[in-house]
C-alpha cells in the first residue's frame, strides 16, 4: 500500500471532455463519459481511490461548469477547496489541478476567464490547461487555441490531449496522445502547487502567531504597570522584564511555525519523489542528485533552535522599549511606545518570512532543471506549452523596510 495519496481535480466547462480524459490517463473507467452532457451531479466528486504504480490516487471531478450556473458552480468548488487546503496534512490538499479546454474553441470563454481562471490564479493555483480533441481539430484550430493561450495565460502549462481513437469521416482515425506529457507537466505542477499552498499557510499562520506573542506582550505590560500612577518612572529593570518575556513569548511562536514548515518540505520532497517515479518511472532517489538534497541547506537553516534562529529571534526582540534606564512618562504614552515597538518587530519576523519563502521558491529551479534534465532524451512533441516557474512566489507581498531584514541562519555583511 502507498505510504502517501496524490489528488488531482479536473475542472472544465460541461462536454469539454473530463470524464473522458480521466478515464484515459488512467486507463480504466474511473467516470462516465458521455459526449456533449452533462454527467455529473452538482458539487465536487471524489472517486474511489485507486493504486498507481505504487501511489494512492484520488481524483476529484466537478459537475460541468456553464455561464448561467457559474455562481453556483464556483460555490461549490471554494467551499471543497477550503475544506481541503485547511487540513494541517498535506496529503488532503489538491495537488494537481487539470482544466479541460475543448481545442476546437479559439480560446477559453469570457466568462471562463473572468468568473472562474482569474479566481484561482488569484488564489495562487498553478492550473494546467487539457487541450482536449485535439486530433479532431484543424492545424488553425490548434494554432489558434496555442496563440490565445501564451497570450492570456503565459506562466500556464497547455498539453494537447486526445483521450479516444475516433474515426472521422474522411476514413481516417484519430490517435490517443498527451498522456506521458501530461504527468511530466502533472510532476512538476503538484511540486509548484504545494510549496505555493505552503509558503500561503505558513504566513497566514506567522500572522496570528505573531499577533498572540504580542498580545501577551502587552499583558505583561499591563500586569507590571497596573498598581503604578498616571505619570510613572519606568526602570531598566521593567525594560528588561518586558524584553525576557516577549523573547520567550515569540521563541517559543516562531519555533512552532519554523518547525511545522521544516516537516511540511520535507513531505513535499518525498511526495514529489514518488509522484515523479508513478508517473514516469524515475526514481530520483537513485540518481546523481537527490530531490531531499536540493533542499537541505535551507532546511538545515531552520534547525538548531538555540543557535540561529533564536539569535535572529532574539535581535528582534531587543528592540523593544528601547531608552533610558529611567523614563518619566504617562501610562497610556508608555503603552503606546510599546505597542509600536511591538508592531516593528512584527514587521520584521513577517519581512523575514517572506524573504526566506521567496528564495526557497527561486531555488526551485533546480529541482525543476534536475527532473527536466532527465526526461532530456525525450523532448516535447509539437504543441506541448510547458509552463515557467515564477521569479518569485507570487503570494509574498513586497514589503519596505526601514532596515535589511537577516534570515536565520545569516550573518550581516
Amino acid at each position: 500500500m502507498s505510504t502517501f495519496n496524490t489528488n488531482v481535480l479536473i475542472l472544465g466547462k460541461t462536454g469539454s471532455g473530463k470524464s473522458a480524459l480521466v478515464n484515459y490517463l488512467y486507463g480504466r473507467n474511473i467516470a462516465i463519459a458521455r459526449v456533449g452532457k452533462p454527467v455529473t451531479e452538482r458539487g465536487l466528486h471524489r472517486h474511489p481511490p485507486f493504486l498507481w504504480n505504487d501511489m494512492q490516487v484520488s481524483v476529484f471531478d466537478s459537475w460541468g461548469l456553464e455561464s448561467n450556473r457559474a455562481a453556483d458552480w464556483k460555490a461549490d468548488l471554494y467551499s471543497a477547496m477550503r475544506d481541503c487546503d485547511q487540513s494541517p496534512d498535506i496529503a488532503d490538499w489538491f495537488h494537481t489541478v487539470i482544466y479541460c479546454c475543448d481545442a476546437r474553441k479559439s480560446r477559453p470563454d469570457d466568462f471562463e476567464q473572468e468568473q472562474v481562471l482569474s479566481e484561482l490564479r488569484q488564489k495562487g493555483v498553478r492550473i494546467i490547461f487539457a487541450l482536449t480533441r485535439w486530433g479532431l481539430c484543424t492545424d488553425r484550430q490548434k494554432e489558434s487555441m496555442r496563440t490565445a493561450l501564451l497570450s492570456l495565460y503565459p506562466d500556464l502549462a497547455a498539453i494537447p490531449v486526445e483521450a479516444v481513437s475516433q474515426k472521422l469521416r474522411n476514413g481516417t482515425t484519430t490517435q490517443v496522445q498527451g498522456r506521458e506529457e501530461l504527468f511530466r507537466e502533472m510532476c512538476i505542477n503538484l511540486r509548484d502547487n504545494l510549496l505555493s499552498h505552503l509558503f500561503a499557510a505558513v504566513r497566514q499562520e506567522m500572522q496570528l502567531s505573531v499577533s498572540i506573542a504580542k498580545r501577551r506582550t502587552m499583558e505583561v505590560f499591563e500586569e507590571l504597570s497596573g498598581s503604578l500612577g498616571v505619570f510613572t518612572v519606568y526602570g531598566q529593570e521593567m525594560h528588561n522584564t518586558i524584553r525576557e518575556k516577549a523573547t520567550a513569548f515569540y521563541l517559543e511562536e516562531m519555533k512552532r511555525i519554523y518547525s511545522r514548515f521544516q516537516e511540511k518540505m520535507t513531505q513535499i520532497n518525498t511526495m514529489s519523489a514518488g509522484v515523479i517515479k508513478g508517473y514516469t518511472g524515475i526514481d530520483l532517489a537513485h540518481e546523481e542528485v537527490d530531490i531531499a538534497k536540493v533542499t537541505r541547506e535551507k532546511l538545515s537553516r531552520l534547525s538548531g533552535w538555540n543557535g540561529a534562529v533564536g539569535e535572529y529571534v532574539r535581535t528582534c526582540v531587543m528592540s523593544l522599549v528601547t531608552g533610558g534606564y529611567f523614563q518619566i512618562r504617562k501610562k497610556e504614552k508608555y503603552r503606546e511606545m510599546l505597542e509600536k515597538s511591538v508592531n516593528n518587530v512584527n514587521f520584521e519576523l513577517l519581512d523575514g518570512l517572506d524573504s526566506y519563502t521567496t528564495r526557497i521558491w527561486q531555488d526551485e529551479k533546480l529541482v525543476r532543471e534536475m527532473f527536466l534534465k532527465k526526461l532530456a532524451a525525450e523532448p516535447c512533441p509539437p504543441g506541448i506549452i510547458t509552463a515557467p516557474l515564477p521569479e518569485s512566489f507570487p503570494a509574498a507581498p513586497v514589503r519596505a523596510s526601514s532596515k535589511a531584514t537577516l534570515l536565520p541562519g545569516e550573518q550581516s555583511c
